[in-house]
């Protein structure tokens, strides 16, 4: 049996080697250290993981993508002003667009990204046979393409390429509730289905007051960028949210390509985050729904 402190580290580096391609594109874990390589002029620079996995040691596994935020950060300042990852050529065949948690406004300008509502930023990635790297904004422009033909281009290719053959599947909640799960071991682009939602939403029903269900939305969770869960809006939308919530929690922690921990409710266009307060002495938990979302809830019956 693996000795906590092995699947602490294999869990780190998995995390790594996951936001790598984001983060610090270029670079990579070393397959026979803990450490990663980030490709400098005339050679390779070398850094240890052992703080980063001493770092992650004293919190919960949420807060790791902040830690490793944080990490490669600090490394990005000690590195010399001219050097930069050798991302090499891209592809026009290769891109391919990916949905993420929104990013920093000074961080996404540097490559072909965009807002989608406020929650998430689609960016245009190069789909490399071993890694997925962002497209540059000065890569972009060698390519001689407009920037919105290229995402353009990137989201057919995705639609095609990566999301034709995903296995979608209903499951149950623990409360009764039905959630479809889309999913595909090692897709780093199921996330990206967010942006059609209502084409993978089970068909709408009625509710008991005869209107179409879809008027009031979905609940939607991207615990990893390889599995989405989507399950509409009724009149049970609280205590279903609660149970959403902890599925997606736990899929989240356990994923080796974590997304985002965070449940939404999505209506009207836009992914409005749920907070759901677990209950004293293990009381009944509690949904913290936003302002824009109560007349909503009023109008359920909630």
């Amino acid at each position: 049996m693996a000795s906590p402190n092995v699947d602490l580290t294999g869990s780190v580096r998995a995390l790594v080697e996951e936001a790598l391609p984001v983060l610090l594109p270029g670079a990579r874990v070393a397959p026979d250290r803990d450490e990663i390589l980030i490709p400098v002029p005339g050679g390779r620079a070398r850094v240890s993981l052992v703080p980063l996995v001493r770092q992650c040691a004293d919190r919960p596994r949420p807060a790791w993508p902040e830690l490793l935020a944080d990490w490669v950060a600090a490394i990005r300042r000690e590195m010399p002003d001219e050097v930069s990852p050798q991302l090499g050529p891209a592809d026009v065949a290769q891109l391919r667009l990916r949905l993420t948690p929104e990013a920093a406004t000074a961080e996404a300008d540097d490559y072909l990204a965009m807002p989608f509502g406020a929650r998430f930023t689609a960016v245009v990635v190069v789909n490399r046979p071993d890694r997925l790297d962002r497209l540059t904004v000065a890569q972009a422009a060698e390519l001689g393409v407009e920037p919105t033909e290229l995402v353009r281009l990137a989201v057919r290719q995705t639609v095609q390429q990566e999301l034709a053959t995903l296995d979608v599947r209903d499951h149950t909640l623990p409360n009764g509730a039905a959630v479809r799960l889309l999913a595909a071991d090692g897709n780093p682009f199921v996330t990206t289905t967010l942006m059609s939602l209502k084409r993978f939403l089970p068909a709408a029903g009625t509710d008991a007051t005869g209107s179409d269900a879809a008027d009031h939305g979905a609940l939607v969770a991207a615990p990893r960028y390889s599995a989405v869960m989507l399950r509409r809006v009724d009149a049970r939308v609280l205590d279903t949210a609660v149970a959403f919530d902890r599925v997606a929690r736990s899929m989240f922690v356990a994923a080796s390509d974590p997304c985002t921990d965070q449940v939404f409710w999505w209506y009207g266009n836009e992914f409005h985050p749920l907070r759901v307060v677990p209950g004293d002495g293990g009381g009944t938990a509690q949904v913290r729904v936003p302002e824009a979302l109560r007349a909503v809830v009023a109008q359920l019956g909630g």
